[in-house]
């Protein structure tokens, strides 16, 4: 699995090393591993949780309020929001979980779509195709 060091991430994301080291120590971002020279090293997962976090930071959320929240796309809070639109769509007519799925990739793959939730703000489509892949790995019945 790939990783990237501490810099390569601080340099993608536009953070300083100093914030990332921050977030690790207030246990908002882990690093996926530390080795054994110190140095912190960074997985996709890690990554796609940063860009949340930076896209919850540019809405206006505090990092008490992130920290609380956890702003993890699987986190309890944001599966209870997809629930809630799964279950509002399925009352509308039935919807599958490779359907739900689609849903979600369609708000990446999709331009117009894409160009929807980046208006609102950088990394928010993403971040919502992530929260309905979550849901469906984790709250929906494996059909």
């Amino acid at each position: 699995m790939a990783d990237w060091p501490i810099a390569e991430v601080a340099r993608m994301s536009g953070v300083t090393a100093r914030t990332l080291r921050h977030y690790d120590e207030i246990g908002l971002l882990p690093p996926a591993r530390i080795g054994s020279n110190g140095h912190r090293r960074y997985e996709e997962r890690q990554l796609l949780r940063l860009q949340q976090i930076l896209v919850l930071r540019e809405l206006g959320v505090g990092l008490p309020e992130l920290m609380a929240a956890g702003a993890d796309a699987g986190s309890d809070a944001v599966l209870d929001e997809a629930d809630g639109q799964y279950r509002s769509l399925t009352g509308l007519s039935p919807v599958s979980a490779d359907e739900f799925r689609a849903i979600g990739r369609s708000c990446v793959d999709d331009e117009q779509w894409q160009d929807a939730y980046e208006s609102i703000a950088p990394g928010l489509a993403a971040y919502q195709c992530a929260a309905f892949e979550a849901y469906v790995a984790g709250r929906l019945p494996v059909a």
